[in-house]
């Protein structure tokens, strides 16, 4: 089994175009958001070119009321027209799909029941012939494209299969728990119902680490602090980089707060946007797909989780993620009041009460 490192849009795009290019019997795309600009116009026209004659697109509900990070609907940016046209070029391009024989269908419709409202599929994953896959983080868009973000390449046969049963599965609209190994690779697919029993594997590999662990994503939240807060205890180097410009500021705060009270090595990411999440742990398990070390993610998104034991990868990893972004971070001086910290506990357990009652 060969897994490649796709680092930055550029670089899985020239990789997965050439992969669409040559695909005979099917492309499967899932995707969190599919936009009508540059980006998502460059996956359009790879597929209509395309000579597979299965060819499927499945992204959220999200995209149809986000565009550009951007709320559609909401009264500041309702008459904008730079969002007003892309909505409609994105419209277009749905449609010029449909018309050429693409199927496309969106997870997770918006109800009023708090789940039907906070569920996601959280999903990225392309599956091409049945014979080679990706996943990670990167979404076809502009915005998310300009991002610092990773995907991974896989050819593993009977990894390909499963995946692609996962998104048959996802594509029927059944969200789908289940489990993959052999040899140096794990997958974990999570159905946003039972997500924390199969989270448990990773907490595990947290709490026997034994040197050291390196954590890189823009949203983390509990319970991922309290186990790297223990293994900070415990004498294991923790470095954790996250982007000081956040998307959503809210988390480079609390990355702030809670890092002083877990008194971690936190690092923040000086060259733009990181959207990448990813996880190394006594340099032997590479932690990575699509979800963020985050409370939704934890509780409620359908997510891609997989554990990468594979040397080569591992160490790849190092020389082309974890090395250049530590050079470009700084460290940050996270002293916070006692009654900030007390404020944040309370803020994590009124969440998770409230989840807990929702969900």
């Amino acid at each position: 089994m060969s897994t490649e490192l796709l680092v930055n849009f550029n670089e899985f795009w020239t990789r997965l175009s050439a992969d669409i290019a040559s695909a005979q019997s099917s492309v499967f795309v899932q995707t969190f958001a599919f936009e009508g600009d540059s980006v998502g116009r460059k996956l359009s026209q790879a597929l209509l070119s395309c000579a597979a004659t299965d060819k499927r697109v499945l992204a959220d509900s999200f995209t149809r009321i986000v565009l550009s990070d951007r709320f559609k609907y909401s009264p500041a940016n309702y008459f904008d027209k730079e969002l007003r046209q892309e909505a409609r070029q994105t419209s277009a391009m749905m449609s010029e799909l449909r018309s050429a024989g693409v199927q496309i269908r969106f997870t997770n419709p918006y109800g009023v029941s708090p789940r039907a409202l906070l569920s996601r599929n959280h999903k990225k994953l392309i599956v091409i012939d049945a014979v080679v896959a990706y996943i990670g983080g990167i979404n076809f868009s502009e915005h998310n494209a300009a991002w610092h973000d990773m995907m991974l390449r896989i050819d593993n046969p009977d990894a390909v299969k499963f995946l692609a049963e996962d998104f048959a599965s996802s594509w029927s609209g059944k969200d789908r728990l289940a489990h993959f190994h052999a040899g140096d690779l794990e997958l974990l697919t999570l159905d946003g119902r039972q997500n924390r029993p199969a989270f448990q594997r990773v907490l595990d590999l947290i709490d026997g680490a034994q040197d050291s662990i390196f954590v890189e994503s823009p949203y983390i939240t509990f319970p991922f602090y309290e186990h790297l807060r223990e293994a900070t205890r415990r004498g294991v180097d923790v470095k954790i980089v996250t982007p000081e410009a956040n998307n959503w500021s809210y988390f480079a705060k609390y990355a702030r707060l809670e890092s002083s009270r877990s008194q971690i090595d936190l690092r923040l990411y000086r060259n733009g946007m990181s959207h990448l999440k990813a996880m190394l742990i006594d340099d032997q398990y590479l932690v990575a797909g699509s979800s963020n070390f985050d409370y939704f993610s934890y509780r409620i998104y359908q997510e891609i989780v997989a554990i990468f034991t594979d040397t080569r990868l591992i160490t790849d990893f190092r020389e082309r993620v974890l090395l250049p972004d530590l050079a470009n971070s700084v460290v940050t001086d996270c002293r916070a009041s006692e009654l900030r910290k007390q404020w944040l506990g309370v803020q994590r357990r009124m969440l998770d009460a409230a989840l807990t009652i929702l969900t």
